[in-house]
């Protein structure tokens, strides 16, 4: 896992890169919906990202997942 930041006038982004191969695209537009897993029944609610772009919303940021990478790469932009 990488983690790296980048900074504007009006922000500052917290970059988390792995080294996996990334996230298949019918999956990834599901990932911040509550409830939504990968795991088998009983292992996990599917709320940890939903939850973790619900506050950053409340922050007036954002969490998304940077696609254009060929690793799974989440994006928090947090403002100053």
């Amino acid at each position: 896992i990488k983690i790296s930041f980048q900074e504007t006038d009006k922000a500052i982004k917290i970059l988390v890169l792995d080294s996996g191969s990334g996230i298949k695209s019918e999956i990834s537009k599901k990932i911040f919906e509550p409830f939504f897993s990968t795991k088998k029944d009983g292992h996990g609610t599917g709320l940890g990202l939903s939850i973790s772009k619900k506050l950053a919303h409340q922050q007036n940021g954002d969490l998304c997942l940077d696609s254009s990478l060929a690793n799974t790469c989440f994006v928090l932009v947090l403002p100053k």
